[in-house]
């Protein structure tokens, strides 16, 4: 069986797929304590396989030694190192500081610890805006480019991808980018589509919201929260996959605005696939035919990211919220995962050692999208930072999984 170690492991989904996928999990740790508590609940009640080693840990102060000396392996033994650092300086939901956030640098962490290990793969799960993400040097791009760079002066070519979790049959429009850091003449493919928005290409159309929940038992009296005040009066004007709007800022290209939808304020379209669902309580309404207008509840998060029905989430409905919305969807995961394991027994044509001279090109479409924000940052650059009282970093705990 091949093996992995899981770090910012959450609440599990990336964990959950992989071991679906047939891969083994050793080693579990995140630095959140209810995340952590979640994955001992699921695997006290013998839904994590595997005999995986879970710890609470901050990757900063954890080595490879630590790891390998407690699931009893050597230096090499383990095929996979999997784990997204947390995506919060890169996401367009948050102040896009980048790496000047501190949890933008894990990343060095989550480096270090690949190289202790001697993995041959790495899977890092982020947001699709770390693709066109600035650096250091303020340029779009720069981020995943510094990001790549690392990995290749450390013996690693990088796989970039961005999947839509819909396109793999999760009932949510969840857009991710997927990094699989690989040894040169060794690179995995990328898993095809199993699902088409239309059911075109002969593949079945999204699963939608309804069909995702239809067979979810009933929720309780303290699982359904309604809207109240102004919000509540705004979202009876409101028709299924729409919301509130925010005001739009005008741009030289965008005289009406560049506007967006107020968070919390959108009605979900329970006939398409689900928004992307989030880290925050602050989820999407829906006009239930039964219990009315009512905010998607963390069980019906936690199916629509594809979490097994009797998976369990530890904390206070906040904190499950968190766990459930920074999750890579299990379903996702699985089909990734399967498609790694597939290419376990094939022949490596060059090696670790061998010297490459360039880093392998990032897909055109993904090219072609920060040479679109490099674009879109010379005409309107100033009005899509975020105003300095917003950028300045909060005197927090930074390890956060």
């Amino acid at each position: 069986m091949t093996t992995f170690v899981s770090v910012f492991s959450g609440a599990g989904g990336l964990d959950i797929g992989l071991q679906r996928a047939g891969w083994d999990c050793l080693y579990a740790t995140d630095f959140d304590k209810h995340a952590v508590e979640t994955l001992k609940l699921n695997a006290t009640a013998g839904l994590r396989g595997g005999d995986s080693h879970i710890q609470q840990s901050d990757i900063r102060e954890l080595t490879g030694d630590v790891i390998l000396s407690d699931i009893g392996r050597r230096r090499g033994d383990v095929e996979l190192l999997a784990g997204g650092p947390p995506c919060q300086s890169w996401s367009s939901a948050g102040h896009q500081l980048g790496f000047n956030d501190p949890r933008g640098r894990l990343f060095d962490d989550y480096l270090r610890v690949a190289k202790q290990l001697d993995v041959r793969w790495l899977l890092f799960e982020n947001v699709r805006g770390l693709v066109t993400a600035r650096g250091f040097d303020g340029m779009p791009g720069s981020a995943l480019a510094a990001i790549r760079q690392a990995l290749f002066k450390a013996g690693w070519q990088s796989r970039v991808e961005l999947l839509n979790a819909a396109d793999y049959g999760a009932p949510q429009r969840r857009v991710r980018m997927i990094l699989i850091g690989y040894r040169q003449g060794d690179e995995p493919p990328v898993p095809s589509p199993s699902h088409d928005e239309h059911g075109q290409n002969s593949l079945p159309p999204w699963v939608s919201i309804a069909e995702a929940l239809a067979d979810l038992p009933p929720l309780t009296d303290d699982e359904i929260i309604r809207p109240s005040g102004k919000l509540a009066l705004d979202l009876e004007l409101i028709q299924p996959g729409s919301g509130v709007k925010s005001p739009g800022k005008r741009e030289s290209t965008r005289p009406g605005g560049h506007w967006g939808y107020k968070q919390g304020a959108f009605i979900a379209d329970m006939k398409r696939a689900a928004r992307t669902v989030t880290a925050n309580a602050q989820q999407d309404w829906v006009r239930d035919p039964i219990l009315g207008l009512r905010r998607l509840s963390p069980r019906e998060c936690a199916a629509l990211q594809t979490f097994p029905k009797a998976w369990v989430f530890a904390g206070k409905r906040t904190d499950q919220y968190r766990q459930i919305g920074n999750a890579v969807p299990p379903l996702l995961a699985e089909k990734i995962g399967q498609a790694l394991r597939a290419h376990v027994t094939q022949a490596v044509t060059t090696g670790k050692d061998e010297a490459v001279a360039s880093i392998a090109p990032l897909p055109a479409r993904l090219q072609a999208a920060i040479d679109y924000t490099a674009r879109e940052h010379r005409r309107n650059g100033e009005s899509r930072m975020a105003a300095p009282s917003r950028r300045r970093t909060k005197g927090r705990q930074v390890g956060v999984g």
